[in-house]
């Protein structure tokens, strides 16, 4: 009996042993799967993604998650490069059309929780996006739906598929961008790094050309720029320009940043411009009697269906006024050649739209030892209002009778010394300006005639604005009229009232 309690004892022990060793297998081999799932999840990937299936789901993925269309031209592996023909989506907002797509695709980093792309581009790439619906019209619900539960991976399995996604960059060799009257054409691409949770991604653009809505005065198309540069950054809801270099016509050159976004179609821009020309944006007539080129700053912004709005500060460098019928007449009454072709030192003003018309404010033009004009002008249609102050130099009224004591007499304490100031009225049209300041130099020298002594009323000037009036041999000797006997004299006397009567009053308004 003792001899049988023994044997029962050395069988149930050799039963438990044999149970240690097969749970130390399992927990053995369970780990040794642990170990080799990111191996084996590397190996199934490798293999999953060359089948069409994948092409198929990664269709079906893009559609559902932009709620709209997706099409993927078969995808051709080179080791662990991949290549796509093309590939193209759509949906009630955006379309993208892209050629010749190219990507890396890391699989030893999805061992670490990650997939890892790497030398993506394309050759192509157009980016357009629709006019969206009415600001008050809530967009459709989604009802695309991505169906994963067939995707052929094992559900133990499942868990290490990473979740993280990291991009190096993107390159495109040709580049179009188009919404509402903007677009970038035939340009380069630069896309930074992109990784998963970062809502926007910075670019770069190289060369191409950029299309604008605006119509500037005298161009009959919208401007078009020559894209030098630029340094962006894209999000989900707009395009922030933090700096870009444009080149136009000539030699002029624009730095800008900006704005545009996507859903309501609002956008800004502030710009700096130089060496601008001018005449790009005169007509006819003042082609040919203001040159220079600009420099100074804009700023321009807009929304769909809504005029662009804008203001500058700018200022003519290298300016020249030559050929104005006032300056003709200065020429004449002041016998200073300089007035013929004014050299602009000083030339600047701020222009902003008002209403219907262009109101030009703070204008300085100043030609250095002639003159100095400040002031404000208002443009309707072709119809001109302006007022300004005029100054100066003592030396170019010394010809004009009474101009220094009956015309030129304003005060103007913040303007440069050494000028005598008065106030210039414009009226008119672009194509035939007038002006008030011809008609008070008249009635000056008419005052003159009748006040001053004679050796006053000499000199070209006085013959030229007294000859409408005296004739012409009498205005060259206006002194003899004066000083002959006493009919002559009572003539004289007459007609200085009658020179004074038919000028006065002198302009309409003020």
């Amino acid at each position: 009996m003792q001899r049988r309690n023994r044997s029962g004892k050395r069988a149930s022990s050799t039963s438990f042993s044999w149970l240690w060793w097969l749970a130390g297998l399992i927990l053995v081999s369970g780990v040794i799967l642990v170990l080799l799932a990111p191996s084996l999840v590397t190996s199934y990937i490798r293999a999953y993604v060359k089948k069409d299936d994948f092409r198929q789901k990664a269709e079906e993925l893009i559609a559902a998650r932009i709620d709209g269309s997706a099409h993927i031209a078969p995808i051709i592996w080179n080791d662990d490069t991949a290549t796509v023909a093309d590939l193209s989506f759509s949906n009630s907002d955006w379309t993208m059309e892209a050629g010749g797509l190219r990507a890396a695709l890391d699989f030893g980093a999805i061992r670490q929780g990650k997939w890892s792309i790497q030398n993506a581009g394309a050759d192509d790439l157009t980016l357009r996006h629709l006019v969206a619906a009415p600001l008050d019209v809530p967009p459709a619900a989604s009802t695309a739906k991505f169906d994963d539960s067939n995707d052929g991976i094992p559900a133990f399995l499942r868990r290490y598929i990473p979740t993280e996604t990291r991009i190096s960059g993107f390159e495109v060799h040709r580049f179009v961008f188009e919404q509402e009257g903007w677009k970038i054409a035939d340009s380069q691409l630069r896309l930074g790094d992109w990784r998963t949770g970062e809502v926007s991604v910075s670019a770069k653009l190289n060369g191409g050309k950029l299309q604008t809505p605006i119509q500037a005065p005298e161009q009959k198309e919208p401007l078009q720029f020559d894209l030098t540069r630029a340094t962006l950054r894209v999000g989900g809801s707009q395009i922030q320009i933090s700096d870009a270099t444009l080149r136009w016509k000539q030699s002029s050159e624009a730095t800008l940043r900006g704005s545009l976004k996507y859903e309501t179609g609002a956008w800004q821009m502030f710009t700096h411009v130089k060496a601008v020309p001018l005449d790009e944006f005169l007509d006819s007539w003042w082609k040919q009697r203001l040159s220079g080129k600009i420099e100074g700053d804009v700023e321009m912004s807009g929304a769909r269906n809504a005029p662009p709005a804008w203001k500058a500060d700018l200022a003519l460098k290298d300016g020249a006024l030559i050929g104005l019928p006032i300056l003709d007449k200065l020429v004449t009454y002041t016998n200073t050649q300089r007035f013929k072709r004014i050299v602009l030192d000083i030339c600047s003003a701020s222009l902003r739209p008002q209403g219907d018309s262009l109101r030009i404010e703070n204008i300085i033009v100043q030609s250095n030892g002639l003159l100095r004009i400040e002031g404000a002008l208002t443009i309707r249609g072709r119809a001109l209002e302006g007022n300004f102050l005029l100054g100066v130099t003592p030396e170019t009224l010394s010809g004009i009778p009474g101009a220094n004591r009956r015309v030129f007499v304003e005060s103007n304490p913040g303007a440069p010394p050494g000028l005598l100031w008065t106030r210039v009225r414009i009226v008119g049209t672009l194509d035939a300006p007038l002006e008030d300041l011809s008609s008070r130099l008249i009635g000056a020298a008419g005052m003159s005639l009748l006040l001053d002594t004679p050796g006053a009323v000499v000199g070209q000037g006085a013959e030229t604005l007294l000859k409408p009036v005296l004739g012409e041999d009498a205005a060259k000797l206006p002194g003899k009229v004066i000083n002959g006997a006493s009919g002559v004299m009572e003539n004289g006397v007459n007609a200085g009232a009658g020179l004074l009567k038919s000028v006065l009053p002198i302009f309409p308004g003020k």
